[in-house]
């Protein structure tokens, strides 16, 4: 399992290194364009948008594998190791039901917008929204792995209770 992850890792950070090459570079072309050349190009403004939803979706991807969700850390620094796995559940648990929600309705609306082309671009809609159910599928996959890794030390704990 674990060499699975360590493959879906590098798919996923080389994913995200190409969308911020992507936005860095399209960000540069059109400061230079605009401000050296005054002669700005209409679609470097809405491939760094574009670029900048990918990098930002799959980001969350890391998030979540590596439990790094936005947290109020003064609760979670005064539980101890068996509510602390308890409480990483609930909260994957959570995250895990959004995500199959996310998914859903996602693939919807990306297939529902296929035939429409962005302005510039001219790529389809559904590549742009097809971030948020493509990310959610990963999401969905961490979620469920750490739900695990923490029911195993929740486990192990009890053992060394009893």
């Amino acid at each position: 399992m674990e060499k699975f992850n360590k493959y879906i890792d590098k798919i996923i950070f080389t994913l995200i290194a190409i969308s911020f090459i992507i936005l860095i570079l399209s960000c540069v072309l059109q400061v230079f364009t605009r401000f050296v050349l005054n002669n700005s190009l209409s679609w470097t403004e809405e491939l760094s948008r574009y670029t900048f939803i990918w990098s930002n979706f799959l980001g969350a991807i890391f998030c979540t594998k590596k439990g790094t969700h936005a947290i109020v850390t003064v609760i979670t620094d005064s539980l101890g190791k068996k509510k602390k796995n308890v409480l990483n559940i609930i909260v994957n648990l959570i995250v895990a039901i959004i995500n199959l929600i996310v998914i859903i309705y996602g693939f919807n609306v990306a297939y529902a917008v296929r035939t429409q082309l962005s302005p510039a671009l001219r790529v389809s809609m559904s590549f742009v929204y097809g971030a948020a159910p493509f990310s959610a599928l990963f999401i969905l996959y961490y979620s469920l792995f750490n739900i695990i890794k923490d029911y195993k030390s929740f486990i192990q704990e009890e053992g060394k209770n009893d």
